[in-house]
């Protein structure tokens, strides 16, 4: 009898065992996905096999005559310091405030794309980290 009731306990607190799963997954992924960003701005988009195209001769030697980093998107360093995350109920929201942002992911008719966040994103589903994270949060929860 003591293991049938071991098992409804499990089984009633199976739905607030997942919910938490679910929340760690989420946290953990958008986490993880605010690093990647950085690691991509670090590495110039090389950390996720990304070809940004180079700084063209004059805009760079302005950039570095005024003080400026060489590095491509690092005029401020405004922008790779700028993503977060917000997770709230069932999802996660990983992004920027940097109005400025969107053109340098898509580029202009001036400026070529220099894509930083889907790079990240395809990179993270590829790698199946959506699953892994949750069974490694399922596997905690489940622990407790």
């Amino acid at each position: 009898m003591e293991g049938v009731e071991a098992l409804e306990r499990f089984i009633q607190k199976l739905p607030e065992k997942l919910k938490k799963a679910v929340e760690l997954t989420l946290e953990r992924s958008a986490l993880h996905l605010e690093s990647e960003l950085s690691k991509i701005f670090k590495t110039e988009g090389r950390s996720h096999d990304v070809e940004w195209t180079p700084l063209k001769e004059a805009y760079l030697k302005q950039k570095i005559k005024k003080g400026y980093s060489e590095k491509i998107l690092h005029r401020t360093t405004t922008l790779a310091q700028s993503f977060t995350s917000k997770v709230e109920k069932e999802k996660a929201i990983v992004g920027t405030p940097v109005e400025y942002a969107v053109f340098h992911e898509f580029g202009t008719r001036k400026m070529p794309a220099r894509p930083f966040m889907q790079p990240v994103l395809e990179a993270f589903l590829s790698q199946n980290m959506p699953v892994k994270l949750f069974k490694q949060a399922l596997k905690e929860c489940l622990k407790k």
